[in-house]
């Protein structure tokens, strides 16, 4: 009887043990899989950010668009080194890829080694489709957008010409002084209809010009800050009433960036000079949509 307690005594430790081994193994693997889960949750977040980041400068500087990317991991604890930062060669996509070592606290006591782990994450800038914020000068699809260089765009009696005033808010010079001092507050979208402004427009021009101008005094279309409020949305569209001399109503067809240098009265209305550049802007897009050199971009991965 008493050999036989002993046998059984003996059975309970080896399954104690044998348990009580499998329990530890299974704990140490709960807590190698959890961090190895959080280091690649850690990674994916910076690549994420950093692309974002890098995303604002596009596609006019992809060389602002790396050093703000580069800072963005910094400011997050990464090692640039383990990063990569790529882009197309019209500069309307940004990648960033990170490569890290995972850290094992107790698998490698088995013989397993730390492993790689790997995220990225890609920007692709498409063709602006809807947005706010916009003025309510409006550029006929037909004007040639040469970028970076110096056009003077004339404001007169209802679009006529290549750039006209369009009533956003509503008709009038105070609506319409308004919307072009701040933006129009609502969303426009392709293949909206708008109407024309009526009238000469010189003096509300001129007032809400001056006013965007001397908000941000030392930019260049080379050169300025987000949020400048030189830098302008202006709708881009296609006449669909009215003349060859008056046009009454337009149908949006795209969206254009413009930087504000100067603006002058004439004896027909205003003329506003500056640059047609390529941006990108908070607001729908779509890649079909035809490419007017202004964007907003979507986060993929």
């Amino acid at each position: 009887m008493k050999r036989l307690l002993k046998n059984e005594n003996g059975q309970v430790i080896i399954l104690v043990t044998l348990w009580l081994t499998i329990f530890l193994a299974c704990t140490a693997l709960v807590v190698d899989v959890g961090s190895l889960y959080l280091e690649k949750s850690r990674l994916q977040n910076i690549v994420d950010a950093s692309t974002l980041a890098g995303a604002q400068e596009l596609p006019a500087n992809f060389i602002k668009a790396q050093a703000e990317a580069v800072n963005t991991i910094i400011a997050n604890n990464g090692n640039p080194n383990n990063f990569s930062i790529e882009t197309n060669t019209t500069h309307t996509m940004i990648e960033v890829r990170g490569r890290i070592t995972g850290t094992l606290f107790f698998a490698t006591a088995l013989g397993i080694d730390e492993p790689i782990i790997e995220a990225s994450a890609r920007v692709e800038l498409q063709p602006l489709t809807a947005v706010t914020g916009a003025i309510p000068l409006g550029i006929l699809h037909s004007t040639t957008m040469n970028f970076g260089t110096k056009v003077a765009l004339k404001v007169s009696d209802s679009a006529n010409g290549n750039f006209g005033a369009i009533a956003l808010t509503g008709p009038g010079a105070k609506n319409y002084e308004t919307d072009l001092t701040y933006g129009y507050g609502a969303q426009l979208y392709v293949g909206e209809l708008l109407n024309t402004e009526t009238g000469k427009m010189a003096n509300p021009t001129v007032n809400a010009i001056s006013k965007r101008i001397s908000d941000c005094p030392n930019a260049t279309y080379l050169n300025y800050s987000q949020g400048c409020s030189r830098v302008v949305i202006v709708p881009i569209y296609v006449p669909v009433q009215g003349t060859s001399q008056k046009i009454d109503q337009v149908r949006i067809v795209g969206f254009g960036t413009f930087f504000i240098d100067h603006v002058t009265s004439t004896s027909v209305g205003a003329a506003v000079e500056g640059y047609f550049i390529r941006s990108n802007h908070s607001g729908d897009s779509a890649p079909g949509q035809h490419d007017y050199g202004t964007y907003s971009y979507k986060l993929t991965r």
